[in-house]
């Protein structure tokens, strides 16, 4: 029952987050960082790391831009390690500039045994160079 409990709460889980080098990015540049993946309590089976790019609207609806990246692992990420897998992204003349009805966020994904996962959200402004 504890194991179950343990399970549904994601406790002793591993995390993900995703570490921009900067927030915002105008077209034509590309944004880099990193995900950090952190062992949990114990040893986990990870499938796979995705990273979707969505809009964000004030009313909660949210809408999947693209997908940035899926990198399939299939691998034990033991108690305590740490992992560390560069991330870059070119920010293209298609997206339309942040404005204030809407935010755009990098939604990571971090899938591991039974599909279980952890998630993470990061906020990306992309500004109009174009004026």
């Amino acid at each position: 029952m504890l194991t179950l409990l343990t399970n549904l709460l994601k406790t002793g889980a591993p995390s993900v987050d995703l570490s921009l080098s900067k927030q915002s990015a105008a077209y034509g540049e590309i944004v880099k960082g990193h995900f950090f993946i952190q062992g949990g309590r114990k040893s986990c089976k990870i499938k796979r790391l995705e990273c979707t790019l969505v809009k964000e609207y004030e009313n909660g609806h949210t809408e999947t831009v693209e997908e940035v990246t899926t990198i399939l692992m299939s691998r034990v990420i033991n108690s305590e390690e740490k992992i560390e897998l560069p991330f870059s992204y070119l920010i293209t003349d298609k997206l339309e500039p942040t404005a204030a009805d809407f935010t755009y966020r990098l939604h990571t994904n971090l899938v591991f045994a039974e599909n279980m996962s952890r998630k993470d959200h990061d906020e990306l402004v992309i500004v109009d160079n174009k004026e």
